[in-house]
């Protein structure tokens, strides 16, 4: 279980030179908790898909230290990051990474396999819950972008998770979505005691955020 993430002096080397010293997260010690609701937000270009590669461990060229729980994950393994992505750490992120040859219930499958964490009927009643049920044995290829992100975040839920990090998850999708899939997810976190990392150019969307931080 991971109760914390904490950051220390961290900056994308990227960045190094142009990240703003005022920055909530870049420079800064910042802690995230389990089971409170972070807002990280900011204009396009300023790391906020980085940050989450940093917390994924899809990415390590930073300076500073980034610890879970205390242990520095510059000290994992694949191994380690397997396990971390199989029980602790969910995502959503920005450009979906869902197969677009496959069909919704075996992009679905292809990630609850991994730990069994939901029944066949419980991932219907996400898909009846978000609007797709009727797209379920839909090649992705032939769904809108708004319907592959809701794809993308009933998948986020095929597993167990202290942290849900969701990277801009509501760009392709109307008002009435926004607000329906908010009250899912914020249900869904508040179930497991996680905590939720969500980033956005700016908009908090319909979430009660413990701490909205600028990038």
């Amino acid at each position: 279980m991971i109760q914390h993430i904490h950051l220390r002096q961290v900056v994308p080397v990227p960045l190094v030179e142009t990240a703003s010293k005022e920055s909530a997260i870049w420079f800064a010690e910042r802690h995230f908790e389990k089971g409170k609701r972070y807002l990280i937000s900011s204009e396009s270009g300023k790391g906020k898909s980085t940050l989450f590669d940093f917390l994924y461990g899809r990415r390590h060229d930073f300076t500073g230290t980034i610890l879970f729980d205390e242990q520095p994950i510059a000290e994992f393994r694949r191994r380690d990051w397997n396990r971390l992505r199989q029980h602790h750490l969910s995502i959503v992120f920005q450009g979906f990474r869902l197969f677009q040859e496959l069909t919704v219930w075996q992009n679905l499958m292809l990630k609850n396999q991994l730990t069994h964490h939901l029944s066949a009927a419980q991932l219907e009643q996400w898909l009846e819950a978000v609007g797709i049920a009727d797209k379920k044995d839909t090649l992705l290829q032939f769904l809108s972008y708004g319907q592959q992100q809701r794809v993308a975040i009933v998948r986020a839920f095929c597993q167990p998770f202290d942290f849900l990090l969701m990277d801009e998850p509501f760009s392709h999708l109307d008002t009435a979505n926004q607000q329906s899939l908010c009250d899912l997810i914020t249900s869904e976190v508040e179930h497991r005691g996680a905590g939720l990392l969500l980033s956005s150019l700016g908009d908090t969307y319909f979430f009660n955020f413990d701490e909205q931080l600028a990038l």
